[in-house]
C-alpha cells in the first residue's frame, strides 16, 4: 500500500491473494501483496478486540467502546491504510437465559444498555474508492473470539480421537 502500482496489484490479483491456485507461487518466498493482504485482514480482526469494553464499572460495558460511524478512525485502521470502507451493522451475541457473569461482560451500573447482550463485531462495505484499490466490492465480517477466562476453559476441552485416519491402521 506504499506505492500506487503496488495498490493496483492488488486490484489485478485479488482473486490470487484470495486463493485462486491454491496461492501458488506466492509463499515462498511470501509475496509482498500477500503481506500486506493478509495483514490487512488481520488488523480488522484485531478491532474487535481494541473496540470490546470490558469496563464494568461503565453503563457500556459488553458494548462497543466506538460508533459505527468513527470506528475505523478510533481503532487506528484509517490512517496509513488505503482501502476504504463503511461500518455498516454491528454484530451482537444475546443470551436470555441466566449465563455466568465469566461468558458474558455485564454492566455494574442500573443504566446498562443491555443486560443479556455483547457485542461481538461488525460488517463493512469497501467504499466506491475502496472498490478501485481492492477490485471489487469487498464486505467484511469481522467478530472477536474468546476474551473472558471461562470463554479460555471451554476452548481447551477437547475429546481426543484416533489418528489412525491419518497415521494409518497397526
Amino acid at each position: 500500500m506504499d506505492t500506487i502500482s503496488s495498490k493496483h496489484s492488488i486490484a489485478k490479483r485479488w482473486k490470487k491473494l484470495s486463493g485462486e491456485n491454491n496461492r501458488e507461487g506466492l509463499l515462498d518466498p511470501l509475496d509482498i501483496d500477500l503481506r500486506k493482504y493478509i495483514i490487512h485482514y488481520s488488523e480488522m480482526a484485531q478491532a474487535t478486540y481494541d473496540a470490546f469494553n470490558t469496563e464494568r464499572a461503565s453503563k457500556f460495558a459488553g458494548s462497543s467502546r466506538y460508533a459505527r460511524k468513527s470506528f475505523f478512525s478510533r481503532v487506528g485502521l484509517e490512517k496509513g491504510n488505503a482501502f476504504r470502507y463503511n461500518v455498516t451493522k454491528f454484530v451482537y451475541a444475546t443470551s436470555q437465559i441466566q449465563v455466568p457473569e465469566a461468558f458474558i461482560v455485564k454492566s455494574l451500573s442500573r443504566e446498562a444498555w443491555s443486560k443479556e447482550s455483547n457485542w461481538i463485531g461488525y460488517v463493512v462495505v469497501a467504499t466506491d474508492e475502496g472498490n478501485v484499490l481492492l477490485g471489487r466490492r469487498d464486505i467484511v465480517i469481522a467478530w472477536r473470539g474468546t476474551v473472558r477466562s471461562l470463554e479460555w476453559v471451554n476452548d481447551l476441552q477437547f475429546n481426543m480421537v484416533s489418528a489412525s485416519n491419518i497415521l494409518g491402521h497397526e
